[in-house]
């Protein structure tokens, strides 16, 4: 009987042991335990969606929404939208480990069925917010995947500004069937809706060239420079040989002097956005022209009298020309594509 107790006892004082060890682990004194499966509360504040969408073209890691959020209690959660045209967005499960405005991010799925303007419902826990999102048509795809495209039909539409920055107008340029041809280089035409046009070539290496003929003015006839080299670093240079010139301020005076001009790589494979249709383009590179004017023998700059200031170019894959300006007291030109149609 004595045995049978003396078991009996032990076999109490083992549980007693595992009752408090458990209540050690999951008591109110360990509030984390209970934090961690508690839902986050709050409220959408704003939505932005990123990135291009297209009919039959399935969403990439570019499409994703970017949605603010006040947390008003830690915890974990999970924001997702409805189903719509075949599309869907949803965050990784996450945990809020505290209080006050962040932005998760909606990656996005699925392949877009139409070429409608959509309506997307935001959930987070109880509350719900939404987005539009404009798909357009399956766009054409070219066999150029370069940053100039020179395709004949190819066109562009941009918001220009020529010399006085108030007076704005819209320009369009559009790649023609015409050829130039000057020593041993053949040039395309660009033509634009202002009755002007541009001659370039490219080698199909990553070098594109301009037949520059901006310059007839002091004396100086068309000549062949490279404004891009897709293939080089970040602050990669390259530059033109002396070219020679004249400015002459009235019939009785000629002052010559020599222009160099030097580009260099600033920035890229960057996100640019044109403000002008609130619209971000990737694989975009910055290059930097600038012209140096100088006396024949170097010595002495003619670069401000001339109203020579460096001049800034934004050139995206696929799209070609996208940003351009240029801003000196003598001469204004601003560029901004508005909309393009690659052959």
């Amino acid at each position: 009987m004595k045995k049978v107790l003396g078991k009996i006892s032990a076999l109490l004082f083992i549980c007693s042991l595992m009752v408090i060890a458990c209540n050690k682990d999951y008591s109110v004194e360990s509030p984390h335990v209970l934090e961690i499966i508690s839902p986050a509360t709050g409220s959408c504040l704003g939505i932005t969606a990123n990135g291009d969408y297209y009919k039959k073209i399935a969403l990439n890691s570019d499409n994703f929404l970017a949605v603010d959020v006040n947390f008003t209690n830690y915890g974990t959660y999970q924001l997702h939208t409805d189903t719509v045209n075949g599309c869907w967005f949803a965050s990784d499960s996450s945990y809020a480990n505290a209080t006050g405005i962040g932005t998760i991010i909606l990656k996005g799925y699925g392949t877009p069925i139409d070429s409608i303007t959509t309506v997307f419902h935001i959930y987070f826990q109880k509350t719900s917010c939404f987005t539009t999102i404009k798909f357009l048509p399956t766009p054409h795809i070219s066999a150029e995947t370069d940053y100039f495209p020179m395709t004949l039909g190819t066109n562009w539409t941009d918001d220009s500004v020529m010399t006085n920055p108030s007076e704005k107008d819209t320009i369009r340029y559009t790649v023609s069937p015409i050829k130039k041809t000057v020593g041993s280089y053949t040039y395309t035409r660009f033509s634009s809706s202002f009755k002007d046009s541009k001659y370039y070539r490219k080698d199909g290496a990553g070098n594109y060239y301009e037949l520059n003929e901006d310059f007839t003015f002091y004396g100086i006839s068309g000549f062949d420079y490279k404004f891009l080299d897709d293939k080089l670093p970040v602050k990669s240079t390259w530059q033109t040989p002396p070219i020679y010139g004249a400015y002459k301020p009235d019939a009785n005076q000629s002052l010559p002097f020599k222009l160099i001009i030097k580009c260099t790589i600033v920035e890229k494979n960057i996100k640019y956005k044109l403000t002008n249709i609130n619209k971000t383009i990737d694989s975009v590179i910055h290059v930097q022209l600038e012209y140096l004017a100088t006396s024949p023998d170097g010595q002495s700059n003619f670069s401000d009298l001339l109203g020579l200031t460096p001049a800034d170019a934004y050139y995206a894959k696929k799209k070609g020309l996208i940003y351009y300006n240029i801003d000196n007291t003598l001469f204004h030109a601003f560029r901004q594509v508005r909309s393009w149609n690659i052959q």
